[in-house]
């Protein structure tokens, strides 16, 4: 009987581990007669899928139960008004819904959130286009000039709380992006000289192949 999250963790585990070592339990959240559970490689969205694990038999399987109760896109809606619009407006931005504004002493900051086109019932990833109008404006992706140092998604899962995830982009944005915006520091990743001559395509693309070179060398996600 796997009557406890933790029993559920474990079991979710140990199928992972005859699968593939790479991957870990990510979030378990109840489904009733099945423990739900998001699995992936630790430090990225890549590889993430889901299985499920019966309480009475023990027996896991890739996938999840039938799509009841609130969806991923429903969280999603839920985090941002309940936790993360509160907060924006407490560091002084402006806006709804994808874009929000940041007045900054000589120029205008800008943060967009984008949704990826992939999303489903289930899931929900998403990452944000932080803006200067400085002298030497400039565009990134929040996760290049915040902690984790490459293009970042965060993902909202149906049936899952999503407070990690909240408490994790409000970080990037008000310790990161919130100083870049008003030029308190030079945001990491955006070269110093010409910045509006790559564009942001390119600089995405190169930070996912830093972040590749950082896996394959096992020094980062």
């Amino acid at each position: 009987m796997i009557d406890t999250e933790e029993a559920a963790a474990a079991a979710v585990q140990s199928w992972l581990d005859g699968l593939d070592g790479e991957f870990r339990v990510k979030a378990l959240a109840d489904g009733g007669q099945v423990w739900r559970a998001v699995t992936g490689k630790p430090g990225t969205h890549l590889g993430e899928f889901c299985a499920q694990v019966d309480k009475a038999t023990g027996v896991v399987q890739a996938g999840f139960v039938q799509e009841t109760g609130p969806s991923a896109r429903d969280g999603y809606l839920r985090m941002m008004r309940t936790t993360v619009v509160p907060e924006l407006r407490r560091l002084g931005f402006t806006g709804s819904g994808r874009r929000f504004t940041l007045q900054a002493p000589k120029h205008l900051g800008t943060i967009e959130f984008q949704q990826s086109q992939g999303n489903t019932w289930m899931g929900v990833r998403f990452t944000v286009n932080v803006s200067a109008a400085s002298p030497s404006a400039w565009t990134a992706r929040l996760g290049l000039i915040s902690h984790h140092g490459c293009d970042h998604w965060w993902s909202v899962w149906a049936g899952f709380p999503s407070d990690d995830a909240a408490a994790d982009l409000i970080t990037a944005i008000r310790d990161h992006a919130v100083p870049a915006i008003k030029g308190e520091r030079h945001p990491p990743g955006v070269p110093t000289a010409d910045l509006t001559a790559t564009s942001l395509g390119q600089r995405i693309r190169d930070a996912v192949s830093r972040c590749v070179h950082r896996s394959r060398s096992g020094n980062g996600p």
